[in-house]
């Protein structure tokens, strides 16, 4: 059976990514798995608590979706949805939850016309 570079390429990241989460899921660690995680991969310290347990819970339901289909390209999109949110944070990104947001719209004058 013939298959494309990239395909393998990206199973192969996701069976990494799977051989992570089932090894953190099996340390004999006494933490919750998203704090297990931040050892597989780093860039989760950047999450909150709660989002690193949302990331848990969300990266093993996909896990065992995309296990029994036999695809995991959902896995990959997930598990950089995630990355790329810390990376937002580790970025200076503030979510919106954490904003002070005006009662009312102000309106301003184009900065082009002062």
């Amino acid at each position: 059976m013939l298959s494309l570079a990239s395909d393998v390429a990206r199973e192969r990241r996701a069976l990494e990514i799977v051989a992570s989460v089932v090894g953190a899921s099996l340390s004999g660690e006494r933490v919750a798995l998203g704090e297990r995680l931040r050892q597989p991969f780093p860039w989760v310290e950047f999450l909150s608590a709660d989002a690193r347990e949302r990331f848990a819970e969300e990266i093993v339901s996909v896990t065992r979706a995309c296990a029994a289909v036999g695809q995991f390209t959902r896995l990959l999109v997930v598990f950089e949805a995630w990355r790329s949110s810390a990376e937002a944070i580790a970025h200076g990104f503030t979510a919106d939850d954490e904003l002070e947001w005006l009662p009312k719209p102000v309106t301003v004058k184009k900065p082009r016309t002062q």
